[in-house]
C-alpha cells in the first residue's frame, strides 16, 4: 500500500514540474521574435583648425632697469686752484667741451725751464762738434816739446860734458895715487892714523868717489833723473791727445741723448699745461660737480661725474638660455614711464662667464630707436628673440593633448572621424605651436572637445565656442 502511494506521489511531481517547462515556453516565445531597437551611433561635437604655416619665434622676457652706457669719475690731469667753472650739474656738453680751468702759472714757468734745459743741451753739444781752439792745440804742443826737450837734455849727453867728465875724473884718480904714495912712505912706523898723509889720503879716496859719481851721472842719467821728466812727457802727450780729439763717440751720444731728454721734459711740460683744461672725455650730462672757482684740485680727487646720454638694459640670463643669447640679437623693451610703447634694440655684450653667486650671465641690450625719451634708473621688461622661424608648420596650442605621455593631436579625415596621432613638437607662443613631424599642412585639427575622444570616433565640426567640451 505505502509503495503505491509513493509511485502516485512521484507521477504527480513529475506532472507538475513538465506543466511549468511548458508554460515557461510559451511565455518567452512571443520576447523571442520581437527585434531589439538599434542604438544611434554617437557623433561628438568638436572644434576644430587647419594645420598651416607661418612665423614663430623664441622670445624670452626679463626684467631689468636702465643704466648709462658709459660713467666715469672726471679726475683732473693737473693741480692747482681753479680758475673757473663753465659747467652746472645737469648740463649736456659734448667731447671736449671745457668743464673748468686751473691757473697755469706754474706751468708756464715750466715749460720755460724746460725750454732753457734744452737750448743748454743743444749748445753743448755744438761746442763739441766744434772742438778746441787753435790757440789750446798750440799750447798743448809747446808743452809737448818742452818736455821731450827736458828728457832728451838728461838722457843725451855731449862731448863738452863727456871730456870735462873724464878729466875731473883723471885729476881725481892722480889725486888719490899721489896721496897713497906719500901714505906709504910713513906706514911702516905705525900709528899713522892721525898724520898728514892719512888725511890727505882719506880726502883724496872722498874726491876720486865723487868724481866717479858725477863722471857715471853725466855720462849715463839714473831712473830717478828720467822717471820725473818722462812723466811730465806723457802728461803732456796726453793733454795734447785731448786737446786734439777732446770728445769720443760715446760722448757725442751722450749728448744727443741730453737733448732728446730735454725735448722730452719740455712735451711733457707741454702736456701738463695742456691738462689745465678739464675736457668732458664723452657726448653726455654732468651728473655731480664737486669743485667751485678757487677749490684746489689734484688728480688723486674726482671733480666730477660724467654719464652718456646713451643708456642700455641690463638683465641676468640663467646658464639653461645663454646658449639661445647671442650679440646683435633683435630686442623689444616696453617702459614703465611710456605705456603701450614698444622701444626697439639689440644684445651689445654677453658676459663671458656667469656671476659666481647667482650662476647668471650679465646681457646688456641698447635701444635703437627712442634713446632721447630714456633715462638712466627707468625700470623695463625686455623681449629677447631668441630663434625665429619663418616658414615653419604651425596648429593652435589648443590641439596638443597629451596621451601616454606623448604630445598627440586629433586629426578630422574626410568622413568625419578622427584619427589619434603623436606628433613630435617645437617652438610656441601665447597661441601656436610648432609641428615638426606627425602632421602636414592643410589638416584639420581638433582644438576642443578632445577629452570625449577615441581614435575613430565621429565627430561634428563646430567653432561655435562651449559647443564642444
Amino acid at each position: 500500500m505505502k509503495r503505491s502511494i509513493l509511485f502516485l506521489l512521484i507521477l504527480l511531481l513529475g506532472t507538475v514540474i513538465l506543466t511549468t517547462g511548458c508554460a515557461g515556453a510559451q511565455a518567452e516565445e512571443p520576447i523571442a521574435k520581437a527585434a531589439p531597437p538599434e542604438e544611434e551611433e554617437k557623433i561628438i561635437p568638436v572644434e576644430v583648425a587647419v594645420a598651416q604655416r607661418g612665423q614663430m619665434a623664441l622670445v624670452l622676457e626679463y626684467a631689468g632697469t636702465l643704466e648709462a652706457k658709459d660713467s666715469i669719475d672726471l679726475l683732473p690731469g693737473a693741480s692747482g686752484r681753479i680758475e673757473s667753472v663753465l659747467v652746472a650739474e645737469g648740463d649736456e656738453v659734448q667731447a671736449g667741451d671745457p668743464i673748468a680751468i686751473i691757473e697755469d702759472d706754474t706751468y708756464l714757468a715750466q715749460i720755460k725751464q724746460a725750454e732753457a734745459a734744452l737750448t743748454t743741451a743743444k749748445l753743448s753739444l755744438a761746442k763739441m762738434e766744434l772742438g778746441s781752439r787753435p790757440e789750446e792745440i798750440a799750447a798743448a804742443q809747446a808743452a809737448v816739446e818742452l818736455a821731450r826737450a827736458a828728457v832728451n837734455d838728461v838722457a843725451q849727453v855731449n862731448d863738452n860734458e863727456r871730456t870735462k867728465a873724464a878729466a875731473d875724473l883723471a885729476r881725481a884718480e892722480a889725486a888719490l895715487k899721489a896721496a897713497q904714495s906719500e901714505y906709504d912712505k910713513i906706514a911702516w912706523a905705525g900709528d899713522v892714523g892721525q898724520t898728514p898723509q892719512a888725511i890727505a889720503l882719506e880726502q883724496a879716496t872722498i874726491a876720486y868717489q865723487n868724481a866717479l859719481a858725477n863722471y857715471n851721472l853725466d855720462t849715463t842719467p839714473s831712473d830717478s833723473q828720467l822717471a820725473p821728466l818722462m812723466l811730465q812727457q806723457a802728461q803732456a802727450e796726453l793733454q795734447l791727445a785731448l786737446t786734439l780729439q777732446p770728445y769720443r763717440q760715446i760722448d757725442f751720444e751722450s749728448a744727443r741723448a741730453a737733448i732728446a731728454q730735454a725735448e722730452a721734459a719740455l712735451e711733457l711740460a707741454n702736456i701738463q699745461l695742456a691738462e689745465v683744461v678739464i675736457k668732458a672725455p664723452f657726448d653726455g650730462v654732468v651728473a655731480e660737480l664737486n669743485i667751485t672757482q678757487g677749490s684746489r684740485v689734484s688728480p688723486q680727487a674726482p671733480i666730477a661725474a660724467f654719464i652718456s646720454k646713451a643708456v642700455e638694459v641690463v638683465v641676468n640670463v640663467p646658464e639653461s638660455r645663454i646658449g639661445q643669447i647671442k650679440k646683435g640679437q633683435s630686442a623689444a623693451m616696453q617702459i614703465m614711464a611710456y605705456p603701450g610703447q614698444d622701444f626697439p634694440g639689440e644684445v651689445t655684450s654677453v658676459a663671458p662667464q656667469a656671476n659666481r653667486d647667482t650662476r647668471t650671465f650679465e646681457v646688456k641690450i641698447t635701444p635703437t630707436k627712442g634713446m632721447e625719451l630714456l633715462r638712466g634708473g627707468m625700470y623695463a621688461n625686455v623681449s629677447l628673440l631668441a630663434e625665429e622661424k619663418p616658414n615653419t608648420l604651425l596648429a593652435p596650442r589648443t590641439s596638443i593633448t597629451t596621451i601616454d605621455d606623448q604630445p598627440a593631436v586629433f586629426v578630422v579625415m574626410d568622413n568625419n572621424t578622427v584619427e589619434q596621432r603623436e606628433v613630435t613638437t617645437g617652438l610656441f607662443d601665447k597661441d601656436n605651436i610648432e609641428i615638426l613631424s606627425g602632421l602636414k599642412e592643410g589638416e584639420t585639427v581638433v582644438t576642443a572637445g578632445q577629452s570625449n575622444l577615441t581614435d575613430g570616433a565621429k565627430v561634428e565640426m563646430t567653432n561655435e565656442p562651449g559647443t564642444a567640451e
